[in-house]
């Protein structure tokens, strides 16, 4: 298979979805369908489809507003970045400073995202570097990144903006192959030029591109900055500086460089520290501690550094950290009871934490039914999440609902529907589908009477009807009128979903878990170090 086909199976693949979404949110046979018959992507020429918007909290508990593109718009921009990719990513690899360029592994069957992910490992190294190397390092980051990527934009990261402006200006940018990028991106958000959807892997690549040209500016003049000197990740730049006068400097030359692209930094975020360890290297070297503990003393103190440390560094995703870290040890544990008691604990703590406790909880519960407690505890999840508008959190304890076949009150239900998401009216269909739901699905129902597959409501539309789930639709949209040039007939036809019934249990999670390191007498008191799907929002105060 050549290359650009690959990595446009994989983007249909693994990268349409936020990856904080529960295992059920995820494709079948997309890829394989439209890389098989790509020509259905080109009658679609200037349809522009909603974006599905939803809130998630963040680690420190603020609001992230994710976005899933229409699958129209969004295999048609994947399509296009495989056939340009070769040219996409030379300018990508002129950035001296990333540490999160895109990398595509060369065979489709591997797992996770599409791409390859950034390792918390290697930011510590380099963090270790800039803190010894030079007196100060300076923090920055762009403020409401993704929101204020303008597209237009994407032809001066290309060119660089001198040229990409005179070309606009001589009539002959439309020739050149980020005109039509543009484009692209655009129509996956209503032909809005300001903002990206937060979440599809097609997003990441824009936003790589984007960063390219400013790490390509900031090497340039007499004020250059060099390799050693800069870490990158995504929009999170630390930078050595050898005094407060170039600390000053290289604030100033970010500046001037972002706001060429209509960027500007985060000014709560700016810093400059003298002499001092970044925050997660003063902490994560206690977690070490925990190595040699076995059993309860290692569950009691695990949890009991996490709890101080969170307090301590709210800015730092300390749960995600060591319950990535530690999972294996975690689930090869005895008292497995222990451990339920500290995760739910941790839950009412925090309830947006969910989708890292999520994988464990369901692992150390195997096939034993919930107690009174476990299911209080997921039950004030959905209320707590619905109250809070914390559309993600909310999705995992819907689905740990569906995992562990407990049923969902009328009240529960109706604080479900006042969250107004295609995506929780999507799972509680799921949940009335297996008789989980006390009262009628009149009320969600109804709201999709008008709705068509042209707008934001697609999802909900296509998988009811797919699926046959006729309590939740009233009429057939697929291959209709309603249907932007038989899309959706064309991939029904092949099989093709997105909402999987059957991503339950532990193999479904994308961590390096299974249900043999929840046995305590398999367990050999040996565990890999692992990597959170949640990587690179690990050690981050706040990308987007």
């Amino acid at each position: 298979m050549k290359k650009r086909d690959i990595i446009f199976q994989r983007l249909l693949d693994y990268g349409f979805y936020p990856k904080e979404l529960p295992p059920t949110f995820n494709t079948k046979n997309f890829g394989a369908t439209l890389i098989a018959t790509p020509k259905i992507l080109k009658p679609q020429k200037g349809f522009s489809g909603e974006v599905i918007f939803l809130d998630g909290a963040t680690f420190q508990g603020n609001h992230r507003t994710f976005g899933v593109i229409n699958p129209i718009n969004y295999s048609s921009l994947s399509h296009y970045i495989s056939k340009k990719w070769t040219k996409i990513n030379k300018v990508m690899l002129l950035s001296k400073f990333s540490a999160s360029q895109i990398s595509f592994p060369n065979n489709v069957t591997e797992h996770g995202r599409s791409f390859s992910k950034v390792t918390f490992t290697a930011k510590r190294k380099k963090q270790a570097y800039l803190s010894s190397a030079y007196p100060a390092v300076v923090y920055l980051d762009i403020n409401r990144f993704y929101g204020s990527i303008y597209t237009h934009s994407l032809a001066w990261a290309a060119l660089g903006k001198t040229e990409g402006l005179k070309q606009h200006s001589d009539g002959t940018l439309s020739n050149h192959w980020s005109a039509k990028l543009d484009q692209l991106v655009r129509a996956c958000n209503r032909n809005q030029t300001i903002g990206v959807p937060i979440g599809p892997d097609t997003s990441r690549i824009v936003s790589e591109l984007v960063l390219s040209r400013i790490d390509i500016e900031l090497s340039k003049g007499k004020s250059r900055l060099n390799k050693k000197q800069v870490y990158h990740s995504i929009d999170d730049y630390e930078i050595g500086a050898k005094d407060q006068v170039e600390a000053e400097s290289i604030i100033a030359k970010f500046e001037k460089e972002i706001r060429n692209f209509e960027l500007r930094s985060h000014e709560g975020k700016t810093k400059v520290l003298f002499g001092a360890m970044p925050d997660n290297l003063n902490w994560e070297y206690k977690f070490d501690s925990l190595l040699k503990l076995k059993d309860k003393a290692f569950l009691n103190g695990l949890f009991g550094l996490i709890e101080t440390e969170r307090l301590r560094s709210p800015n730092a995703n300390i749960v995600g950290y060591a319950l990535s870290r530690f999972a294996k040890k975690i689930a090869g544990c005895a008292d497995k009871s222990l451990s339920l008691l500290h995760l739910q604990r941790l839950l009412f703590a925090a309830p947006r934490f969910v989708s890292w406790i999520a994988p464990l909880f369901v692992g150390l519960k195997g096939g034993d039914k919930l107690d009174e407690g476990q299911k209080r505890v997921l039950r004030w999840g959905i209320e707590e999440c619905a109250r809070r508008h914390d559309t993600v959190s909310l999705l995992w304890f819907l689905y740990l609902h569906l995992y562990f076949d407990l049923k969902i009150s009328s009240r529960l239900v109706r604080l479900c529907y006042e969250v107004d998401s295609v995506l929780v009216d999507l799972t509680l269909a799921h949940a009335f589908q297996n008789a989980l739901l006390k009262g009628t699905f009149e009320d969600i129902k109804g709201r999709y009477e008008t709705s068509t597959l042209s707008e934001s409501a697609w999802l909900f539309l296509y998988e009811v009807e797919k699926r046959g789930w006729t309590f939740a639709y009233s009429k057939s949209q697929i291959g209709t009128a309603t249907d932007p040039n038989k899309f959706y007939k064309y991939i029904n036809k092949n099989d093709v979903h997105f909402y999987c019934v059957k991503n339950f249990g532990i193999s479904a999670f994308n961590w390096n878990l299974n249900e043999s390191d929840f046995d305590p007498y398999t367990f050999d008191g040996v565990y890999d170090e692992m990597e959170s799907y949640h990587d690179d929002d690990i050690n981050a105060s706040e990308m987007y």
